[in-house]
């Protein structure tokens, strides 16, 4: 007889788990993954596209990314400007050996000066260049003076400036009466062109002053009309024109008036601590010593102000931020890495991080505002 098949009994396959916390990570993949990367970047050649990018992101890493492809281009199209500049220079060479006859002679100096600590350099170069006809009849002269400067900071950028000034004076013995028919020619045909050019501008102011004109008063009094259309007419007619004289602006303050109104803020929160000066959201926090000001003007207990000194700038900027998330809830949107490595730290991005504290500030109560 033959044996009888026993089933094998079937074994599950269990999916094993995933730990918890996976769908998070996977998550945090997928959005570092949209975000911007360098290649990205690279591949853009507007700038003004750069600059609509940088005002629209608040993410400090993002911002950092997008600064140094900016820097990229920048450079790439000043080598790409060189590089044209010269090759037009040596095509304007070759044809004017080219096409004259004559004997011509080159003279460059190069004058070079560095500074002391090695940091900046500027050179100069002149060169002269004379062109004589066969006949000697002509003789051209044309001085060319280029200038460049480069500045190296302590952060490796560096600074390139330059410039370029020609200038050229010919001279031509009296020849025969084709000579002078030329000169002549030359001189009616320049004439023309300056007569031509005074009378566009002259057409162009006639057209700007027979366009209408709005004075001052029907300005005030169309404005006055506005007002009384959205809040209703007032009884006492002087008073409110008297109110809409004296008033210095309608409407919502702009950005610049409220980052002005913040600057201020600050400045009168950290008056009175040393080492702090505030003039800008830029260089004015450069050391730290006035974030750890702010932060201690408000968490006095949260650390020990005295014991700071503007040298120590690396632990300026952890007091103050790591205190700021303890007691604020403030999040560290500055990096204290790049922070240490600036001289001057963006003013967007401290911009942006004095707005997030201020807000921390109103949340907990700790800062009344008019809606409050």
């Amino acid at each position: 007889m033959e044996p009888e098949a026993v089933e094998q009994p079937q074994v599950l396959r269990l999916e094993p788990e995933l730990p918890k916390g996976t769908e998070k990570v996977q998550v945090r993949e997928v959005e570092r993954r949209s975000k911007l990367n360098v290649e990205e970047l690279s591949r853009i050649e507007d700038e003004d596209v750069l600059d609509k990018m940088l005002d629209q992101t608040t993410d400090f890493e993002e911002r950092r990314l997008i600064r140094n492809a900016m820097r990229e281009l920048r450079q790439r199209k000043r080598d790409q400007r060189e590089k044209e500049r010269d090759q037009r220079l040596q095509e304007a060479r070759s044809q004017a050996m080219a096409g004259r006859a004559g004997h011509a002679t080159e003279t460059t100096t190069t004058q070079s000066i560095q500074s002391a600590d090695g940091s900046a350099r500027s050179t100069v170069t002149k060169t002269e260049r004379l062109v004589q006809s066969s006949d000697g009849t002509k003789t051209s002269r044309t001085t060319t003076m280029e200038s460049s400067y480069v500045k190296r900071s302590d952060n490796g950028n560096s600074t390139f400036v330059q410039t370029k000034s020609s200038y050229s004076s010919s001279s031509k013995k009296t020849g025969s009466i084709f000579d002078r028919e030329d000169e002549s020619a030359s001189r009616q045909s320049s004439l023309a062109a300056l007569e031509r050019r005074q009378a566009e501008k002259k057409k162009e102011l006639m057209k700007v002053q027979s366009l209408p004109k709005t004075s001052t008063s029907q300005a005030r009094k169309a404005m006055m009309e506005k007002l009384q259309k959205e809040g209703g007419s007032s009884p006492n007619p002087a008073a409110s024109q008297t109110t809409v004289q004296r008033s210095s602006s309608f409407g919502v303050p702009n950005a610049s008036s409220i980052k002005q109104m913040l600057l201020d803020w600050c400045r009168a929160k950290t008056r009175g601590y040393e080492h702090v000066d505030i003039q800008n959201f830029s260089s004015s926090w450069s050391d730290g010593m006035a974030f750890c000001a702010l932060v201690h003007n408000f968490f006095p207990d949260a650390f020990d102000y005295s014991k700071l000194t503007p040298q120590n700038r690396r632990h300026n900027f952890e007091v103050a931020f790591s205190s700021a998330e303890k007691h604020a809830d403030c999040p560290q949107l500055l990096d204290v890495e790049d922070m240490v490595r600036m001289r001057e730290p963006d003013w967007k991005c401290v911009y942006t991080y004095i707005q997030e504290f201020y807000r921390c500030l109103v949340q907990k109560g700790l800062v009344k505002t008019k809606k409050s």
